[in-house]
């Protein structure tokens, strides 16, 4: 496949899975393992000159990554394929890198194993369960989570819960919480934080999530590619065409994530 096309691939499924750019997103061939930082503490505040150093008390936490495939079969008619050739990169485009971007999202979201929604939650700690979303608990969810992440921190949720609910609750003041970004129509901001919205985020109850999400690690272990095989629909006079990309995330941190649940649908 031309780098060209290769590339038109990437950026289409950036563009349809949210949480593509919003993780530390590798393209490295192979398994790897990638090392973060854990426990952190503050620098020696006063130094006695020539006096020996005790090493500090940092940690470093690891995330493993294997290589899952994402694929997706279509067939076309042989005068489909004689299209123009920028008409059929991007019906092609929009047809693999589309689904196999959307289901990548999800696995981010929503593995049992190595999915966002699946890590360790503790109530007080990293998550709140409230029977509504009010002010009060949306205010009970950033309390959570740590200070120093909240230069790079995001709010996440579906659409549904956002103009559902979130885009309806107000301050004492009465004024909304969520102001929507009015020039490209898509997220905005929660309580002065940047928010993501992905269809992928929990849609069996209202979920809100507020996170470092460069602290979720994912590689794209083989960028998606497309083969093709005339021989399987020969009688059809059809080309199959296969896309595929390997892929494998996991959060490295639990307390980079924080998140606010309803007891209710």
């Amino acid at each position: 496949m031309p780098t060209l096309v290769s590339d038109k691939f990437f950026e289409k499924m950036k563009k349809l899975a949210p949480m593509l750019s919003e993780i530390t997103l590798l393209r490295v061939a192979g398994n790897i393992k990638f090392v973060a930082e854990g426990t952190r503490n503050t620098a020696n505040a006063k130094h006695t000159e020539n006096s020996a150093l005790s090493p500090a008390a940092d940690t470093t936490v690891s995330v493993s990554l294997g290589g899952y495939e994402f694929m997706k079969v279509i067939q076309i008619s042989r005068t489909a394929k004689l299209m123009s050739i920028d008409a059929f990169e991007g019906w092609l485009v929009e047809m693999l890198a589309g689904d196999i971007a959307r289901s990548i999202d999800n696995y981010i979201l929503n593995d049992s194993t190595n999915g966002i929604d699946y890590i360790t939650w503790t109530s007080n700690t990293n998550q709140i369960v409230n029977t509504t979303f009010t002010y009060k608990s949306v205010c009970d969810l950033i309390a959570l989570l740590p200070a120093a992440y909240d230069a790079e921190a995001k709010f996440l949720t579906n659409k549904a819960t956002l103009y559902g609910t979130i885009a309806q609750i107000v301050d004492s003041a009465g004024r909304p919480i969520f102001v929507p970004d009015t020039v490209t129509g898509i997220g905005g901001r929660l309580m002065g934080y940047p928010l993501v919205v992905d269809d992928y985020v929990n849609t069996t109850r209202k979920t809100l999530y507020l996170g470092k999400w460069t602290d979720v690690v994912g590689n794209l272990s083989e960028d998606i590619h497309v083969d093709s095989d005339e021989s399987a629909a020969f009688a059809s006079n059809a080309v199959m065409y296969r896309g595929i990309a390997v892929f494998d995330s996991k959060p490295a941190k639990n307390d980079a994530i924080v998140r606010l649940v309803s007891t209710t649908a």
